[in-house]
Order: structure tokens, then sequence, then C-alpha cells
């Protein structure tokens, strides 16, 4: 009886899988290869449409699901996502995860398109889960900065708080740490974070004329 659950429920990840990325099965490898091939000159080339097509192509050279159809799925994805088809992105997306949960890439280009969509719970869920399953600081550095960058300071502070002590030493993060107090006009603690920042990094005289200036913007409002 396990093993018929099993067996359906093996049945089912297909389908899903072969709705999303139809598998005609009635390619071959080679063929596969090259259509992939052509859909990354495509992507670096910014023609999605053509990078859409090769991708399409590419995943109807097989009928099965393998590291290397997942891996064109994602490219697919991201071509759709470039495209601004942004649910068609989710719906390729989203089978992808259906066999690999912990697929960090996938993961976190989701977390982007909620970014985009501002849905900030979604994109905090799907950027931290994406971050925690890669375990790199510069993701970190990343989802921290698309989380500042769509307006949800709420949710980058959260973030941080989950951010290894590596990605909060960073000088990147650092600095996005003031940009976020600064836009919810807080300058109290940006210039606590400023400080913070010279600390470690005492001769950027950037930061230092930002000092300054948050110093003058707190006694005027005092």
């Amino acid at each position: 009886m396990k093993m018929k659950k099993l067996l359906l429920s093996i049945c089912s990840l297909g389908l899903i899988f072969s709705l999303a990325f139809p598998l005609t099965g009635c390619g071959s490898k080679k063929k596969q290869d090259e259509y992939k091939r052509d859909g990354i000159e495509a992507m670096q080339d910014k023609d999605y449409d053509r990078a859409l097509k090769c991708f399409s192509g590419a995943l109807a050279q097989s009928g099965r699901v393998g590291k290397d159809e997942q891996d064109i799925a994602l490219y697919k994805a991201s071509a759709q996502y470039k495209l601004g088809k942004k649910n068609a992105a989710l719906k390729t997306l989203e089978s992808l995860l259906k066999f690999n949960p912990e697929d960090y890439k996938a993961l976190y280009l989701m977390g982007l398109i909620y970014c985009d969509d501002a849905k900030p719970d979604k994109a905090f869920t799907y950027l931290s889960k994406a971050c925690s399953a890669s375990g790199k600081s510069s993701l970190y550095e990343n989802a921290y900065l698309s989380l500042i960058n769509a307006g949800m300071t709420k949710q980058a502070d959260s973030f941080y708080g989950k951010m290894p002590k590596e990605a909060k030493a960073s000088k990147k993060v650092l600095k996005l740490r003031v940009i976020c107090y600064e836009n919810e006009n807080d300058y109290s603690n940006a210039l606590n974070c400023v400080k913070h920042y010279l600390k470690q990094y005492p001769d950027d005289e950037d930061m230092k004329k930002e000092q300054d200036f948050l110093k003058t913007v707190l006694r005027s409002v005092s």
C-alpha cells in the first residue's frame, strides 16, 4: 500500500512537471544541449523571446525529468520573468520546487518576483528560504538589497536579524542598513549605523560626510 501511494505521488509530480514543461521524449540529448546553449546566448543578448523559445524547445527533447531538465526549467522561468510573464514564471518555479524544495535559485527568483509584485510577506518568506538553503553570504546580501529596493523596510529589518555574522559585517550590508533607516526617516538609528560602519572602515570619506549630514539633520529636528 505504501509503495502504491509512493508511485501515485511520483506520477502526480510527473504530471505537474509535464504541464509546466512539455516533455515529448521525441528528441535527443545533443539537440537539447544545442537549444540550451542557444537559449543562454539569447539571455546574454537580452533576447528573451528567443531564449524562451529555445528553453521550451530544449525541454521538448526529453521524456524524463532529471537535473538537466530542472536546470533548463530554471532558465525558462528566468526568461519568462524578464519578459514580464511573472505568473507563468511562478507556475514554472512552483513545479520545479515540487521536485527540489531546496532549489535556492528557484526560491530566490520567486522572492524577487514577489518583491516586484509588492507582496512583502511572500517576498520575505521565499528570500529567507533561498538564503537558508544556500548559506551563501552573497545571497543574503543581495536578498537584503532586494527587500530594501522594493521598499519593504519592515521585512528587510526582520531579514537582517536572520543573516549570518559574516553577511552582517560586509561593507555592502552595513551601508544598506544606513539606507534602510534613512528611508524610514529614522536618522538616529541611521547615525548609529554610520558610526558602527566607520569603526570597521574608518577611511571611508563618503561615509564620514554622511555622518556629518545626519548629525546636521538631527540637530535641526531637536
